[in-house]
């Protein structure tokens, strides 16, 4: 299989990423794409792995990735902070508890004010709370402290929500820190090996159009289907 997304081959030194072969340089949707990365994964021979998927599109990639590692599945929900003139566009990123990742390099040169920050700080707090109950109900968080993590997306574009992930999970004293994602662009390599054990990502693309250039089928998903791709795994034997 020919793989020109990246030239960069594979880089197997802890904290650098592992960069995987994908034919066509696409995927036709997230369940390929986590298929592939577990395939890079098991290679990783990760012992007891606590599989982690970024809502919404990570879960069905975390799903596949979870399935054929027989490893636990959960959810960490960072979500992000929007730029106020360019909402798809992550001036930083938080989770349920109010830890907080800003990327000031971003907010100096988008002028964003503190005010902005502090009110869509509050609002994405509530909004990864409410998913949190939503998605998971009652059912008690897994513990961290020692376990091996890997936390899955669908892409990094910005890595706001996955560095935000990461650092919470470090504050959780994970043992082993790992960030898998189908794709990210070239020049984020350098700054998520610094947040993580080791990162695995199967296309580094140099030129980069958002996560979604590269799936054939890249539809939202739903708050439902989380729900659903959950509840069926916890009540399947897959571990």
């Amino acid at each position: 299989m020919l793989f020109i997304a990246s030239l960069c081959g594979l880089c197997m030194m802890k904290g650098q990423p592992d960069i995987g072969v994908v034919a066509g340089n696409r995927f036709k949707n997230r369940n390929e794409a986590g298929a592939m990365l577990a395939e890079k994964l098991f290679e990783k021979n990760i012992e007891n792995p606590l599989v982690l998927g970024i809502p919404r599109g990570g879960v069905p990639v975390a799903y596949e990735v979870a399935r054929r590692l027989h490893a636990e599945l959960d959810i960490v929900s960072p979500m992000k902070l929007r730029d106020p003139y360019e909402p798809e566009l992550a001036i930083g990123a938080v989770m349920h508890d109010g830890s907080t990742f800003l990327n000031y390099e971003t907010i100096e040169i988008r002028g964003v004010d503190d005010k902005y920050i502090e009110i869509e700080r509050g609002l994405r707090t509530k909004e990864s709370a409410r998913r949190m109950r939503e998605y998971r109900g009652n059912r008690k968080y897994p513990s961290i402290n020692g376990r091996n993590v890997v936390v899955v997306d669908d892409g990094i574009a910005t890595g706001a929500t996955a560095i935000t992930a990461a650092r919470w999970l470090r504050k959780q004293h994970a043992k082993r820190l790992v960030i898998a994602v189908p794709v990210m662009p070239k020049d984020m390599e350098r700054e998520m090996s610094s947040e993580a054990d080791e990162i695995v990502c199967l296309l580094t693309p140099e030129v980069f159009f958002g996560v979604g250039s590269f799936y054939d089928e890249f539809g939202q998903v739903e708050d439902k289907e989380v729900v659903a791709l959950l509840e069926e795994y916890w009540k399947s034997d897959h571990v």
